[in-house]
């Protein structure tokens, strides 16, 4: 099934059956252009993606499974959860900020906020290991746009922590006892240099950027007084969802 059918699937278990008049007029949408979305004559983006899953009261991922998918605070059972991802996904810990990611935090202690699901293809070798190597979290503020958007959800890997100059990582601010998404600038034995994309002049006098770029310490020794500041590479970034237009 694709995304389309599981929008009819979702009108009919609401109760409308196959009568997406009624649904759109209960629910404050157009019927032309559900219409025509459902019959591929228009395409979809975000933000309709986003209306439509507010009326079906479903998340918006949810559009996108085969199969219904139970958000953890209604399945305290993970293994009950995980029986309702599709095969080729894997279910992954969306927590609700970036803090679960802070030193001292085991994440399997942490119950997430919800779980979603990630194509299995997409995810590094071995993941199988260590079931929380991958977490998500929904991002803030406008520092890497346009790459990141705010409200975007990013996925990241717990054991990618092997600075690489043009990569996005969580990093750990110890003075600000917080965790911040920039891209790794540069890197020596003794610091890293960290920014974020966003250049437009106005934004980086904002709060978000005003510091940035930043020089934190990335000073690798055996002192266990030493943080590593980065907590994990950001391996994808859900910002928009869009289908490209049939030829």
């Amino acid at each position: 099934m694709g995304i389309r059918e599981n929008i009819r699937r979702e009108i009919a278990r609401l109760g409308y059956g196959t009568n997406l008049s009624k649904f759109c007029r209960d629910k404050g949408l157009s019927t032309v252009y559900l219409n025509q979305l459902l019959n591929s004559r228009r395409r979809y983006n975000e933000d309709l993606l986003n209306k439509i899953a507010k009326a079906l009261d479903v998340p918006v991922y949810q559009l996108f499974a085969d199969e219904p998918l139970v958000p953890f605070p209604q399945v305290r059972d993970e293994h009950a959860a995980a029986a309702l991802v599709p095969d080729r996904f894997e279910k992954i810990k969306l927590f609700e900020d970036a803090l679960s990611l802070g030193p001292g935090n085991d994440v399997s202690e942490i119950p997430p906020a919800d779980y979603l699901p990630f194509l299995k293809k997409y995810l590094p070798r071995g993941y199988k290991s260590d079931p929380d190597r991958i977490v998500a979290f929904p991002t803030t503020g406008i520092s890497m746009r346009p790459t990141i958007n705010p409200g975007s959800v990013v996925w990241i890997d717990r054991k990618d922590i092997s600075p690489k100059e043009g990569e996005i990582y969580a990093f750990w601010l110890e003075d600000r006892q917080a965790i911040t998404v920039k891209r790794l600038i540069k890197h020596t034995k003794r610091y890293c240099i960290i920014d974020g994309d966003n250049k437009d002049a106005e934004d980086r006098r904002s709060e978000d950027l005003r510091e940035f770029p930043m020089a934190i310490d990335c000073k690798e020794d055996d002192d266990d007084s030493h943080l590593w500041p980065i907590r994990g590479r950001v391996i994808w970034i859900l910002n928009r969802l869009i289908e490209a237009p049939k030829k």
